[in-house]
């Protein structure tokens, strides 16, 4: 009996030993996933804060900054195209809307610390963040005294409709709409107090939810989608400027919101001047008709020599991530780019050098990929492709292309290799790179015909696919996904896939990526991804260039942050102020 209890008190232990094991395996992987939410936690608070039974980051409003210097004024800015709407929930929603409406008119639930180095996210219109033990669950707690510019209350209702308005299969933003798949629903829990569900864990959840324009449900509420879509003009949000009028072609007016409800700026009127030719802007700006710009490379090199310009300007010159890249898009659908050789052969084509060198004198960097140059996602070993004519010619016969009837042009299955190579007719170094791409274009066979487009007819062609090839550029941001752009799901619906890039392997590289919270892996998996893209040429990746500014200077404190610069900050003192 001795022998038999000894022997079952040893099991006993055994088992108990098992199950001690289990827990704390149990406790480590939990802890594993601890950490991974504090990834998300740690991007709007910037330190961990640990309790017993939840996660939790309370984002107590810092207090407003006291803004030097005083009241008045207008800060009159340089517009380079016609936006095509001000309603933040289109395919239409550009750079110049968002220009405009960004922080302006629209506030979002979080907004991006300036001036941190890396995706810090501060309160704006939410009060504090939960998130649960399995990372599944976001509760966001509204700041109670916010209201839109009308006076009417921002709650959880208009978070809501804004959630659903996007996720609208019937509204016109497929591009937008792949930023949110992995939300599950979206629940009002009280007036103040929104509750994000999530399918699965996504690296970007927080800034994806967070940086959103919240539009007031009360005024952009809608019974047929086709009505909110054809809503392109009359903005309303709870920012600190509120639509004034826009004059088509000329400029759109805001005005200093009097009922705002946090730290007004100093600026009564913020004007944006639409000049689609940039040497007029150039001009507008000299004889201080307009109070910023920012010009082109070419410009930038030629001005700030001039030493009466610098004594009336104060010029700018750094690196942000929102600084995005230029690209040239080969469009997979037609016959010229379906096969990858050819894509490839049209980067070696290409002297991207001569491009920085001649036409933006040497304000820029080639580029091999889509990622912020400076930023932990691009590999900076892979280098971009040279230029080298006759490789390219190697390349193209082996695609299949050669000049059969001899006229000097190649073809296959009896098309002739002629394409029209598309861009914005009032972009000068469009203009600049059709000249070369036509001239190395025909030393192996291919003829380019330049098609300048009109801003607005040229972002309809690209929304709609129709162009063979084409110049463009995106904005970037300090860590991007790249599911909107290269995913295939994203070629319906005039998502911003327009070139048709359809590759199995890059879609599981994203796919992964965006489950990845573990920035390590995140990062291999996203220079894996930058490789792939390297050797298929979606797109040829032409440059990216530092971000350049001419102020008046009769604006003080001008600062420049990592992120870039905040108008915000900046005043005019009394004895130098121009508008009343």
């Amino acid at each position: 009996m001795n022998g038999r209890s000894g022997w079952f008190a040893f099991l006993l232990f055994l088992l108990i030993l098992a199950v001690i094991l289990l827990q704390v395996l149990s406790m480590i992987q939990s802890d594993r996933l601890y950490e991974r939410l504090n990834v998300l936690l740690d991007a709007v608070s910037g330190q961990r804060q640990e309790t017993t039974n939840k996660q939790e980051s309370n984002l107590t409003a810092q207090p407003a900054n006291k803004q030097p210097g005083d009241e008045g004024d207008w800060l009159v800015q340089h517009l380079g195209g016609e936006p095509r709407s001000l309603n933040p929930i289109s395919v239409d929603y550009t750079m110049e809307s968002i220009r405009v409406c960004e922080r302006n008119i629209f506030e979002t639930l979080f907004y991006y610390d300036l001036d941190f180095d890396g995706v810090k996210l501060k309160p704006v219109l939410a009060e504090s963040l939960k998130v649960s033990d399995d990372g599944l669950e976001m509760t966001v707690k509204l700041k109670e005294n916010i209201w839109f510019s009308d006076g009417t209350p921002i709650t959880a209702d208009d978070v809501v409709f804004t959630f659903e308005t996007i996720m609208n299969p019937r509204i016109d933003v497929a591009d937008l709409r792949g930023y949110y798949q992995n939300i599950k629903e979206v629940v009002k829990t009280d007036n103040k107090t929104v509750k994000f569900i999530f399918n699965e864990l996504y690296w970007k959840t927080l800034e994806s939810v967070g940086v959103f324009e919240v539009l007031p449900k009360h005024i952009y509420q809608f019974k047929d989608p086709n009505e909110f879509n054809k809503r392109i003009s009359n903005p309303v949000g709870s920012g600190p400027y509120i639509f004034d009028r826009w004059d088509v072609g000329q400029q759109i007016i805001l005005k200093r919101n009097e009922n705002y409800w946090g730290k007004k700026p100093n600026m009564k009127k913020m004007v944006f001047k639409i000049i689609t030719n940039s040497t007029a802007a150039l001009q507008a700006l000299r004889s201080h008709d307009i109070d910023y710009m920012e010009p082109r490379s070419e410009q930038f090199a030629e001005v700030s020599k001039d030493e009466q310009f610098k004594k009336e300007f104060n010029i700018l010159s750094y690196w942000e991530p929102s600084g995005g890249y230029a690209y040239i898009g080969w469009n997979e659908n037609t016959p010229y780019f379906k096969d990858s050789k050819v894509r490839l052969a049209m980067t070696h084509i290409i002297n991207r050098k001569a491009i920085v060198e001649y036409l933006l004198k040497g304000n820029a960097t080639v580029i091999s990929g889509p990622f912020y140059l400076y930023g932990k996602q691009n590999d900076p070993n892979i280098k971009p492709w040279p230029y080298d004519p006759n490789y390219a010619k190697q390349l193209l016969k082996k695609a299949g292309w050669a000049d059969t009837d001899k006229d000097g042009i190649l073809d296959k299955n009896g098309i002739p290799f002629r394409f029209k190579f598309s861009y914005p007719a009032e972009s000068q170094t469009g203009e600049g790179i059709a000249k070369l791409l036509k001239d190395d274009g025909a030393k192996v066979g291919i003829d380019v015909i330049a098609d300048p487009v009109e801003w607005s007819i040229f972002i309809e062609k690209m929304n709609s696919g129709q162009f063979d090839a084409c110049m463009s550029g995106w904005a970037g941001t300090i860590e991007s996904d790249p599911y909107q752009l290269f995913h295939s799901s994203q070629m319906k619906d005039r998502g911003n896939n327009r070139v048709g890039f359809n590759n199995k392997e890059a879609d599981a590289l994203i796919e992964e990526s965006r489950r990845t919270l573990d920035e390590n892996k995140r990062y291999a998996l996203y220079h894996k991804f930058h490789q792939l893209l390297h050797q298929e040429q979606p797109y040829t990746f032409l440059f990216s260039k530092p971000t350049f500014g001419f102020i008046d200077k009769r604006f003080e404190n001008v600062n420049v942050h990592k992120l870039g610069v905040d108008t915000f900050e900046w005043y005019v003192p009394k004895e130098k102020q121009r508008y009343k």
